[in-house]
């Protein structure tokens, strides 16, 4: 099935399958794209993305299993639980960064670049509420115990914050010449 936002990319097309019926089709003919960076920096950027990525999510995660006082109060937990879907859409953005072809489409291309720059500033963003309530909650008189929580959600922050700012990395461009072919069959 192919999304609305897309549909333009696509041309429906009948083909006879191998039992000799007729069937239709979609056949993609939009402009195809491909990482932008050279094979050695894209191996380090995935690389890097994914060592980012791990310890972002081990980090929250653990955030998350320490016995706290600190994560008694609501304003300091709250963002940290909802971080959790985030880091999940990144995973599968990742996943799709590291799986990806020498050419994608237009589809996989947003699923990659521009997912992966929204929701690592979504978890940056989550991450630093839960910072600016853990301080609150220092400054209201919550003991030292929670210092290995405050810890770890920087933690998560910074790799959070990198893995945002090094998305460049996984950069994409148009293929030279694809766009006239694709038209010119259309």
């Amino acid at each position: 099935m192919v999304n609305k936002k897309y549909a333009a990319d696509y041309r429906l097309e009948n083909v006879v399958d191998r039992s000799g019926r007729l069937k239709t089709v979609p056949v993609y003919r939009g402009v195809y794209y491909r990482f932008a960076a050279g094979e050695a920096e894209l191996r380090r950027g995935k690389r890097r993305s994914t060592i980012l990525l791990s310890a972002a999510s081990g980090a929250l995660l653990l955030t998350l299993l320490i016995p706290s006082s600190l994560l008694q109060r609501i304003y300091a937990v709250m963002p940290l639980i909802l971080c959790l879907l985030p880091a999940v859409l990144l995973w599968t953005s990742l996943y799709a960064a590291l799986t990806a072809g020498e050419k994608v489409n237009r589809e996989q291309r947003d699923r990659i670049c521009d997912r992966l720059a929204a929701w690592s500033m979504v978890l940056t963003i989550l991450v630093a509420v839960s910072l600016v309530g853990q301080i609150a909650a220092y400054i209201a008189g919550a003991g030292a115990e929670g210092i290995p929580v405050t810890v770890l959600t920087v933690v998560t922050a910074a790799a959070a914050l990198c893995l945002h700012l090094g998305r460049e990395d996984l950069r994409m461009e148009e293929i030279p010449g694809q766009a006239q072919t694709n038209a010119s069959s259309v």
